[in-house]
């Protein structure tokens, strides 16, 4: 599954167009789209997880290479710099309000962490479904 979600990643990160094509509204899928949730189902036969926790670990799974992946395309460092200066001028203004958002902030959260997102939340995600295995 995780490198399913990898070349899943791959491929929307090459062909974001992909990304709005299949925003998962009930629709009907393609040849190419129906093969990656036949992967995806495969990849998960033979586990012990029931038919419907198969599949909710694909809508999962996909949901979060989606997600991650949405945010390396629309990723605009001049837009994040002024996020960040927004941000930090309300944080000023308004810290008696978000305590724990601005000390998560003061110790580095949104820094750049040097570990890839997808894979963080691979292994997470991973390591619950894992739980659900007889």
């Amino acid at each position: 599954m995780t490198e399913w979600a990898r070349q899943c990643s791959a491929r929307y990160s090459r062909h974001p167009w992909i990304l709005a094509a299949t925003d998962m509204r009930r629709q009907i899928m393609g040849p190419n789209q129906l093969g990656w949730v036949e992967t995806a189902l495969a990849a998960l036969a033979g586990t012990g997880l029931s038919a419907a926790q198969r599949h909710d670990t694909f809508l999962l799974l996909v949901g979060h290479v989606r997600n991650i992946t949405q945010q390396y395309v629309d990723h605009d460092e001049a837009a994040n710099a002024q996020w960040a200066q927004l941000t930090a001028d309300v944080l000023e203004r308004h810290a008696d309000r978000f305590p724990a958002l601005t000390l998560a902030i003061a110790e580095g959260a949104f820094a750049p962490q040097g570990g890839d997102p997808l894979d963080f939340g691979l292994e997470r995600i991973l390591d619950g479904v894992a739980a659900l295995i007889p």
